[in-house]
């Protein structure tokens, strides 16, 4: 969590001139925000995309799973500035969409429409969203839920 910024500025260095893509929620991108900064200052071609739940989501679910629904801390009590103004604030360019489907096309043409500079896209999705697989409580990381093999996973 709040590695993929700073990796992803890492790999804009190492490859100049080419867009670098970035994905995190939006807890993660908290972890090193200011590094708008750096991206701005060097001008680096990184797309961010931010998937903006309002919550630490992983841990959310967690609490959802075994703590019968007390979010202390991650949902409740948990707050996210609006990235697009964030990023706006450093000069770089940034547009916020929702979860439908006109609205991604129109948010991926925004974030591709200059390959040369950086762009942020906030996507607001619901909070209440769960991710699967995820690794379940007191078992091995092979053993994920939802407890399917892995071809059975495709068809879900």
């Amino acid at each position: 969590m709040g590695f993929s910024l700073p990796a992803a500025i890492g790999t804009s260095f190492a490859s100049p001139g080419r867009p670098v893509v970035q994905i995190a929620g939006d807890g993660g991108m908290q972890m090193n925000i200011q590094e708008f900064e750096t991206i701005a200052y060097h001008k680096l071609p990184v797309k961010m995309v931010v998937l903006n739940n309002r919550s630490y989501g992983m841990v959310r679910q967690f609490q959802q799973s075994y703590f019968h629904e007390r979010y202390p801390s991650t949902y409740q009590g948990y707050s996210t500035p609006d990235f697009e103004k964030v990023a706006q604030a450093y000069g770089i360019q940034a547009a916020t969409i929702g979860e439908t489907e006109e609205s991604i096309q129109r948010g991926l043409s925004q974030l591709f429409a200059d390959p040369t500079m950086a762009f942020l896209l906030q996507v607001e999705i619901d909070p209440m969203i769960n991710a699967y697989p995820k690794i379940a409580f007191g078992y091995p990381i092979t053993q994920m839920e939802p407890f399917v093999k892995p071809l059975d996973m495709e068809g879900t």
